[in-house]
């Protein structure tokens, strides 16, 4: 397994014994300092995605974390490096634009899961949840599986600058359950992710057909940490998907809880999706696990599924397909 960047060394240090003690063998990329100069930052950083992509001892590859300047690397990753060294790629938030890219040129499936900064790092271990998730996607077994429901989640932020706060674990609470805004029951393959990331990508070359597609959405952390992401903000990058076309061809939608949102906040964003989605008749399901909550599924990119609100419990949200293409 590979695991990329970081500057937090004691999460760092964390997660590698809790992969090895799982029988994995753990090799850290990262080249300390970074170039002062802005660009020369982010070459750096492509050429570290490269090295574990060329690296035959490597079988998954799991981003640190996000980072606003994804973006950047686009235009300069080597795509058919990737293409002939095939392997997991996971991750979330503004690695989205890495997901698309990676599968727009190569094909590769990849899975939207948890980084090793704030979910693996987690005190005084990986929530059970986000890890059992993982460890079944990746290793292909959840075919034929419904997406399981956590019974628990937490909102509670943590500094992980301060060791002393981020070394306590998080009080867990009874997590709301799943809604369906638009009933309905539909196959298509799964493709998606944090919002306004994929919003970045509508009118490039890096983002694939979502005709008849089910679209995943789910909403990053405000400006500053800790904080719930714009509801007005959220607004104005579904009008963006709206205008560009992509909710109009989609089959069915996914969204995941909202970061930091309340029960109040919860009610209004999930209007303000009904509001944007308005004259569409196709399934909607709010509130998984997914992306910038706690615990976080891992979803397989790319693989079919199956919505089907008439169904019971998992079965309303259903893995058909093989998750792993190479």
């Amino acid at each position: 397994m590979q695991i990329l960047n970081t500057l937090f060394a004691s999460r760092i240090q964390k997660v590698t014994s809790f992969f090895s003690q799982h029988g994995f063998h753990v090799k850290v990329i990262y080249n300390e300092p970074l170039p002062s100069d802005h660009f020369p930052a982010v070459q750096l950083r492509c050429s570290e995605l490269h090295a574990a992509f060329s690296d035959p001892a490597v079988k998954a590859i799991l981003c640190t974390i996000g980072g606003l300047s994804a973006n950047e690397l686009l235009p300069y990753i080597d795509y058919d490096l990737i293409r002939r060294n095939p392997k997991v790629f996971c991750g979330y938030s503004d690695i989205t634009l890495l997901h698309h890219a990676i599968y727009q040129k190569t094909g590769l499936r990849t899975f939207y899961g948890p980084a090793v900064v704030p979910e693996f790092g987690e005190s005084p271990s990986p929530l059970q949840f986000t890890a059992d998730s993982f460890f079944d996607s990746v290793m292909g077994k959840v075919k034929g599986r419904g997406v399981p429901r956590s019974a628990m989640h937490t909102m509670e932020f943590k500094n992980w600058l301060s060791d002393g706060e981020a070394e306590k674990s998080r009080t867990l609470i009874p997590a709301p359950k799943w809604k369906w805004l638009k009933s309905g029951t539909v196959k298509g393959k799964l493709y998606g992710g944090c919002l306004p990331s994929l919003v970045q990508l509508c009118g490039t070359k890096y983002l694939p057909d979502y005709k008849g597609r089910i679209l995943l959405l789910e909403l990053p952390e405000g400006h500053r940490p800790g904080t719930p992401f714009s509801l007005d903000a959220a607004r104005s990058a579904m009008a963006d998907l709206r205008n560009s076309g992509i909710l109009e061809k989609v089959a069915g939608m996914v969204f995941g809880r909202p970061y930091m949102y309340d029960e109040k906040m919860t009610v209004a964003f999930e209007k303000m999706l009904l509001d944007q989605c308005y004259g569409l008749d196709i399934p909607m399901l709010s509130g998984i696990d997914t992306g910038h909550s706690d615990p976080m599924l891992t979803l397989p990119l790319d693989a079919m599924v199956l919505l089907d609100s008439d169904a019971k419990g998992d079965e309303q949200f259903v893995i058909l397909g093989e998750v792993i293409k190479t």
